[in-house]
C-alpha cells in the first residue's frame, strides 16, 4: 500500500509541470490571438511609434501688375528637423550643425530633449540648406516651406495688404483672396530608420503632393503708381497734410492703374507700421465732396430740362435761400453767369439758385445714378457707403447744400467711377483691381471684363459735361491741371 503512493518529491514535481504547462498554455493562446486575431490592430500601433505625419507646405500665389512685374512672391526657405532615434552620438551631431545654424551645441542639445522629432531651426536659406545636405547627417530633416517676399517693399501697399507668419492673408487683396492665392498643402510620411528601407537617410515618402495657389494679375501699372507715390510724398512735404489720395482709372474698362496713399508703408515690415498708415483711404475714408459734385448737379438741372445754354444766374459775391433765410458766401463776385461759367468759375450762388429750380427727389436720383452713397463693389476688404440721406430727411437748406457737395459723404472712389461715367459717354462702370486669376500650372485662368452697372446720361449730356469740366482747365481755377498736348478737364 504504502508502495502505491507517490513519492512526495515526484508529486510536486509533477504539479509544477502542470502548473507551467497551463502558463506557457495561456502565454500561446494570447501570442496567437494577438498575431492572428489582432494582428492589423497592433501593426498599426507600431507603425504609429515609428512613423510620422506631416503637413507640407504649399507655394503661395503671385500678385503681379498688369505688366508681369511682381509685387508679392513666396521664396523657399527651409525647416530643419532632428530624428534623435537616428542619431549616435548627439553631442557630435550638434557641435556639427551648431557650425551652420545660429544655434550653439549646447542650445540644440537642450531642443532635443524636448521629442524624437525636434524643429532646430525654422526659415534657413538655400545655401545653409544645401550646406547641411552635403554633411549628409543621420537624422536630419530638411523640410521646404515659403516666406511672403515683396519685391517692391512699398509700392501698392494699400491694395496688396500682407500675410502673417502662417501664410495666412491678414489685410488688402491677400486677404479678400486668400482662399485662390494660398493653394492645397500636401501630406508627407516620416519613418525611422528602424523600418524604412531606404537606409540613405532621406526617409520622408510624400502622400499627397501639394497644389500651389493661384496666381493673381491685377489693373495696376506699377510704373503710374510709383508714379503717384511720388508725387504725394512730395506734396505731403510741401503742405503737410493728414493724408493724400490719387487714383488713375481706365474710363473705358474700369481697371484702375494706380491707386496711392500717403503716408504708406514697408509690406515686408508691416508689424512696425502704424495702423493709420495700412488703411486703404481710397475705399474707407469718407469726406464732404464740395465743389467737384457741382458737375453732377448741373447734370441733375440740363437732365430735367430746368436749365439749358440761354439759362442765366447773378452772383453778387454769395448765394442765399428764403425761408428760412440762408446765406452762403461765394468765392468772388461773378455777375451774370450761363451754366457752363458757374461750373467753370465753382459758383456757389449759381448753384445755390439751381437748386430752387429742380425738385430734390431729382437731385437725389441723379446723385444715387451716378453710385453715391453705396459701394461701388472693387475687390478690397471694406469698403465704405458714404452717406447720402434720403429726401424725407432734408431739411429747406439741403438741396442748396448738396448742390455745392454738402450734407453727403463720399469716398475717392466714387468720385472717380462718377467721373468715369461723364468721360466715357454716360455708363457707370465697376471699377476693378483684378485682371486675372490663373492656375499655378497656367491650365485655367478667368479674365474679369468690363462691367456696365447703369447707363447715367446720354451720350449727349455727357458730351456737355465734358466740355464744362474742360472750361473749368481752360477758364475757370483748374488752370494748372491744362496739358500741353492733350486736352484735360476736371473740377477743383
Amino acid at each position: 500500500m504504502r508502495n502505491k503512493m507517490l513519492n512526495p518529491r515526484i508529486y510536486r514535481v509533477i504539479c509544477v509541470l502542470i502548473f507551467a504547462i497551463i502558463i506557457i498554455s495561456i502565454f500561446v493562446i494570447r501570442l496567437c490571438y494577438l498575431q492572428i486575431y489582432q494582428y492589423e490592430r497592433w501593426s498599426e500601433r507600431s507603425k504609429s511609434n515609428h512613423i510620422s505625419k506631416r503637413i507640407l507646405d504649399v507655394k503661395r500665389g503671385v500678385i503681379t501688375d498688369r505688366n508681369g512685374m511682381e509685387l508679392a512672391i513666396s521664396v523657399e526657405t527651409y525647416h530643419v528637423y532632428l530624428f534623435t532615434k537616428e542619431v549616435k552620438d548627439l553631442n557630435e551631431t550638434a557641435g556639427t550643425l551648431s557650425t551652420i545654424l545660429p544655434l550653439t551645441r549646447e542650445e540644440i542639445v537642450k531642443k532635443c530633449k524636448n521629442g524624437k522629432y525636434v524643429l532646430l531651426c525654422k526659415n534657413i536659406e538655400l545655401n545653409l540648406a544645401n550646406k547641411i545636405r552635403q554633411m549628409n547627417i543621420p537624422g536630419i530633416n530638411l523640410e521646404s516651406h515659403y516666406q511672403r517676399y515683396y519685391p517692391q517693399n512699398t509700392l501698392a501697399a494699400n491694395l496688396i495688404g500682407f500675410c502673417g507668419r502662417d501664410q495666412v492673408g491678414l489685410e488688402g487683396l491677400e486677404k479678400l483672396y486668400d482662399k485662390s492665392l494660398k493653394g492645397y498643402p500636401g501630406l508627407a510620411i516620416q519613418e525611422d530608420v528602424s523600418i524604412s528601407s531606404n537606409k540613405s537617410g532621406d526617409n520622408i515618402k510624400s502622400i499627397t503632393p501639394p497644389m500651389g495657389g493661384s496666381n493673381i494679375t491685377l489693373t495696376i501699372d506699377a510704373y503710374i503708381q510709383h508714379v503717384l507715390e511720388n508725387e504725394l510724398q512730395v506734396i505731403a512735404k510741401k503742405y503737410d497734410p493728414l493724408d493724400t489720395t490719387a487714383i488713375v482709372a481706365d474710363p473705358y474698362t474700369g481697371e484702375i492703374l494706380g491707386m496711392a496713399c500717403y503716408p504708406t508703408y514697408d509690406l515686408n515690415n508691416f508689424a512696425k507700421s502704424n495702423p493709420f498708415n495700412i488703411k486703404n483711404r481710397p475705399a474707407t475714408d469718407m469726406f464732404e465732396p464740395g465743389s467737384c459734385i457741382k458737375i453732377i448737379a448741373a447734370a441733375t438741372a440740363l437732365e430735367n430740362h430746368k436749365v439749358d445754354s440761354s439759362s442765366r444766374f447773378y452772383c453778387k459775391g454769395y448765394g442765399e435761400i428764403q425761408n428760412p433765410y440762408r446765406k452762403m458766401k461765394c468765392a468772388g463776385h461773378h455777375g451774370l453767369l450761363d451754366i457752363n461759367e458757374a461750373v467753370a468759375k465753382s459758383c456757389n450762388a449759381a448753384m445755390m439758385q439751381l437748386s430752387q429750380l429742380v425738385e430734390p427727389e431729382m437731385i437725389y436720383r441723379m446723385y444715387k445714378r451716378f453710385g453715391l452713397g453705396e459701394p461701388t463693389g472693387i475687390e478690397v476688404v471694406s469698403e465704405s457707403n458714404g452717406i447720402l440721406r434720403p429726401p424725407s430727411r432734408w431739411s429747406a437748406f439741403s438741396p442748396s447744400s448738396l448742390c455745392i457737395g454738402q450734407e453727403l459723404t463720399v469716398t475717392s472712389l466714387q468720385v472717380i467711377q462718377a467721373y468715369c461715367a461723364i468721360a466715357n459717354g454716360g455708363n457707370l462702370i465697376r471699377p476693378r483691381l483684378v485682371k486675372s486669376i490663373t492656375s499655378a500650372d497656367g491650365a485655367f485662368k478667368q479674365n474679369f471684363e468690363p462691367e456696365v452697372i447703369r447707363k447715367v446720361v446720354s451720350p449727349q449730356l455727357a458730351r456737355k459735361l465734358r466740355s464744362m469740366l474742360r472750361g473749368v482747365v481752360d477758364e475757370g481755377g483748374g488752370g494748372r491741371a491744362s496739358l500741353e498736348d492733350y486736352t484735360s478737364g476736371g473740377k477743383t
